[in-house]
């Protein structure tokens, strides 16, 4: 299995860790970091952090009602019960963002709002905004960063928006985010919430580095196969689905602060090797339209990731397990959501269409670091498990 494809990209050299070492030792402060398009962010531990310095700012009484769509990373679930909130589920539409039905229906007894990003594809913004009126808007941005809606970058349409830089998303800092505050009147709530955390010294500082290239090798080839994923699946196995991804409060990393700063002039270029490799399965894969996650004319996706939505559950299951067998890792995020959603955080299963689309998508790769002889191979392998499929038909 040392050829085994990761589903994602995470990029943490050694010469990463020294130059961040060096940062560290030359005490080169960095306490601002500036997106292009987006003037000063306020960089922050993580991105989930993030999200709960967010939900705080925006100054909610105990058991504000938070909408939040049920298909996105449950630490979205997690940063509005610590913040004090409940959160009320919101369905999906087919491209994994909010449906702007299902919120028309929800949206008088919400106080406010996450809108998720999913997959890099871009919510509805301007009826999403409209149908809130003057409640807050939250931006989970992790996965959008560089993706467009009517030449709008995302992250530019609620009162604040959170992004994310941990490792295997966009920049693969190690951990790492920034809060965008595009409403004035919550910068100042941000900007106190941050400063009253405790930055990290620098003993802390060396072992996030040493664990950020660690973890990084368990993520990449030959490692990934041979013993990244067999740890990953134990992890899942046994740790509790609260336990998992907590929050932890405390300054930013200067590690991670100097690798986002490195690398955010590279995002043009991986944005565009990554759409270049969607529009690659999307000339050659043999799936109906409606498998695929198209991108709107009005729009414009960074395709952090390239789901598919298969018929069944059954049919995910198959086509993850016969592209395991060809070396090629595949995701089928937030399986356990729903249940979990039921039982901790009150969800009342009226999400049909995120439930579905849970139970069917398969992620197959799609990052900037694959090669074309990669990419042939995943289409020709998943080419074939669809041949199989119909012929058991």
């Amino acid at each position: 299995m040392i050829t085994l494809i990761p589903v994602e990209a995470w990029e943490y050299s050694l010469i990463d860790a020294i130059k961040s070492i060096s940062a560290l030792l030359n005490k080169n402060k960095l306490n601002h970091f500036r997106l292009e398009g987006f003037g000063d962010s306020f960089p922050v531990r993580s991105g989930r952090l993030g999200l709960l310095i967010a939900l705080r700012a925006i100054g909610l009484k105990e058991n504000s009602r938070i909408g939040v769509p049920l298909y996105c990373c449950p630490v979205v679930f997690k940063a509005i019960k610590m913040a004090g909130y409940k959160p009320v589920f919101i369905d999906v539409d087919n491209d994994y963002c909010i449906s702007i039905t299902d919120l028309s229906n929800k949206a008088q007894n919400l106080d406010a709002l996450i809108a998720v990003h999913m997959f890099g594809h871009v919510c509805n913004m301007p009826a999403i905004i409209e149908i809130m009126k003057e409640k807050p808007v939250i931006e989970d941005a992790a996965q959008s960063l560089g993706s467009l809606l009517n030449g709008r970058p995302a992250g530019l349409f609620g009162q604040i928006s959170v992004f994310s830089f941990r490792s295997g998303k966009y920049l693969t800092a190690g951990e790492g985010g920034a809060l965008v505050v595009n409403q004035e009147f919550y910068k100042e709530p941000v900007r106190s919430l941050i400063e009253s955390m405790k930055e990290p010294g620098l003993k802390e500082e060396i072992i996030h580095i040493a664990k950020t290239f660690l973890r990084t090798e368990l993520r990449t080839k030959p490692l990934w196969g041979l013993l990244g994923l067999p740890l990953w699946k134990l992890y899942n196995r046994k740790v509790n689905f609260l336990a998992k991804t907590p929050i932890i409060s405390g300054g930013a990393f200067l590690s991670d602060l100097t690798t986002m700063e490195r690398r955010k002039y590279l995002l043009p270029a991986m944005i565009n090797r990554q759409r270049q490799n969607a529009d690659f399965y999307l000339k050659n894969l043999s799936l109906p339209q409606e498998f695929l996650s198209l991108e709107p004319l009005n729009s414009f996706y960074n395709r952090f990731m390239f789901p598919l939505r298969l018929r069944t559950p059954k049919e995910a299951d198959f086509i993850f397990k016969y592209l395991l067998t060809k070396n090629i890792s595949t995701s089928r995020p937030y399986l356990e959501v729903p249940e979990a959603a039921y039982l901790y955080y009150g969800y009342q299963r009226d999400c049909p269409v995120a439930e579905n689309l849970l139970r069917t998508t398969l992620v197959i790769p799609v990052h900037y670091r694959l090669s074309r002889k990669d990419l042939t191979k995943i289409t020709d392998s998943l080419n074939r498990a669809l041949e199989k499929l119909a012929n058991h038909k």
